[in-house]
């Protein structure tokens, strides 16, 4: 219902403005009448009515200087006059105050019928207008966090991404949360009836509560990625404990909560966001519920010295691409490493288990998966602990960084398919802008140039260079057909800043220079 104020000094006039008219019918209440400005103003404070309807000549204060003042404490209210003949002049004024409209008297109840329909379309179309502005804003800023959360995720798998993520934050006010932070790495166990969506407002809910500053997304293995800002890491793990004890007492969520060290800007992401994954990975020995953090999960590491005299980075590149022979060397070695130190301690072959795998896993960080990919949450860590003796641990180890290599293989591809897909969608779009190129491409869907550059050639068959230089020759090609533009024209429409580079580009791909072409196509 549109609410309605009638302010007029004359009993008489309010009860027939009031009594006949059917406001109700027609989607108005009346909230109250006033006899005096005074008496108006202060109802306007409290009630707020959309639409006053006020008689010009009052005692004390006129309907003019009532308009100033509702003008002054609530602008959005519309205002109709009522006037006689021989004010008419005077209350045209009333229009410079934004004055909706204006009644004579008597008032006819065939115009009021008309000012109120009017009045009530416009402030039906103000709602809508409104609501419609609030959905924009409401997408905007969806679609927004969408695209930060998609950012910052791939932010945290590969560095070369940072000078994008930075110019993002910093339009979204995000920036000084790098400045010092830790991530976190969450692994909320699944339980039935608890969504993603659910899962994530509750930790979002929970760390509101608990932590000033802090950003938190969902990743592609379904772990939640917290960047808190904190210059202590005593920080980061007390909060964290707070979020854990919640989770398991309020919610009965169990989860596994990965600490990074405190890392500082943007370019400190990835590295703070692998640390968060090995010290979750941890929990396969140091129990699962719980918070670990990165130092804990280095103090496990240190247990054997004799591990660094290995080529870790060799060893990744061999996982990553799949060199099985050469990964399984590294594995016999592993192997000779352990058995060399002469100790029989049960959890000794555990951890160093653990260890080899988590060095094997790391490739598995960058397209969105970790450890419990290979066999679920529980199998795994159920794996490691039926592990008893050091032909226990080569064969597991044997059998898991072999999964690890296939899963990688198989994921690897997809992603690039995915990425030239996303590439040639951009390459679409900006054909024939004098700005496309490879660093143009790949800043725009987020990619390593160099790995754009190599999966693109692998899947189109055709470098970069290459593919747009065809796709705007062949659009040149059906203007020369279809138009009568000069050579110069058709470079600049499809992209070429240059028209004798044009002209050469041309005969390189159809073997015939553009005059040659027109010749030919008139002679046809």
């Amino acid at each position: 219902m549109i609410r309605v104020l009638i302010v007029d000094d004359e009993k008489l006039e309010r009860v027939l403005i009031r009594k006949g008219f059917s406001w109700e019918d027609h989607g108005f209440h009346i909230i109250g009448e006033a006899s005096s400005g005074e008496e108006a103003l202060n109802i306007i404070r409290l009630e707020k009515p959309d639409v006053i309807l006020t008689d010009i000549s009052m005692a004390g204060m006129d309907g003019l200087t009532l308009s100033e003042k509702i003008r002054k404490i609530h602008p959005q209210a519309k205002i109709v006059i009522i006037t006689g003949y021989r004010e008419f002049e005077y209350a045209r004024k009333a229009v410079q105050l934004g004055v909706e409209d204006f009644l004579l008297k008597p008032v006819s109840m065939e115009d009021l019928s008309k000012v109120s329909t009017k009045i009530k379309a416009d402030i039906l179309e103000e709602i809508e207008k409104e609501r419609s502005i609030e959905r924009l804003k409401e997408s905007t800023l969806a679609e927004q966090a969408i695209i930060l959360e998609s950012l910052l995720q791939r932010v945290v798998e590969d560095e070369s991404l940072q000078g994008a993520a930075k110019e993002k934050l910093r339009a979204s006010g995000l920036y000084h949360l790098t400045e010092a932070h830790t991530v976190w790495n969450m692994r909320i166990r699944e339980q039935n009836g608890v969504t993603d969506e659910s899962r994530i407002h509750t930790v979002r809910e929970l760390l509101g509560n608990c932590v000033d500053e802090f950003m938190v997304f969902q990743h592609s293995s379904q772990n939640l990625v917290v960047i808190h800002k904190s210059i202590s890491m005593e920080d980061s793990l007390e909060k964290a404990r707070n979020i854990h004890e919640s989770l398991n007492l309020r919610m009965k969520l169990y989860a596994t909560i990965g600490i990074s060290c405190v890392h500082h800007g943007v370019d400190e992401l990835s590295p703070a966001f692998r640390e968060a994954q090995k010290a979750q990975s941890a929990s396969v020995l140091l129990g699962r519920n719980k918070v670990i953090s990165y130092p804990e999960y280095e103090a496990i590491l240190l247990r054997n010295e004799k591990k660094r005299e290995m080529d870790w980075d060799d060893f990744t590149f061999s996982v990553e691409n799949h060199l099985e022979e050469k990964v399984m060397k590294y594995i016999d070695q592993y192997i000779d490493f352990i058995t060399s130190s002469n100790i029989t301690d049960i959890e000794y072959y555990r951890m160093m288990t653990m260890d080899l795998i988590s060095k094997a896993s790391s490739p598995l960080y960058a397209i969105g998966l970790d450890l419990e990919a290979l066999y679920g949450e529980d199998e795994f860590y159920k794996n490691i602990r039926s592990i008893h003796t050091v032909d226990e641990m080569n064969d597991f180890l044997k059998e898991t960084i072999s999964k690890i290599m296939a899963l990688h293989k198989g994921r690897k591809s997809k992603r690039g398919r995915k990425v030239v897909q996303d590439a040639l969608d951009c390459i679409s779009e900006d054909l024939y802008s004098p700005e496309l190129s490879l660093g143009f491409v790949a800043q725009k869907i987020f990619a390593n140039e160099s790995y754009l550059s190599r999966v693109f050639k692998k899947e189109v068959g055709q470098s970069f260079i290459e593919y747009v230089l065809k796709k705007r020759i062949e659009e040149s090609i059906r203007l020369l057909n279809t138009t009568d533009d000069k050579v110069y024209e058709i470079a600049e429409k499809v992209g070429f800043k240059d028209s004798h580079y044009f002209s050469l580009c041309f005969k390189k791909v159809t073997g015939v220079t553009v005059k040659e072409y027109r010749k030919g196509r008139e002679d046809v």
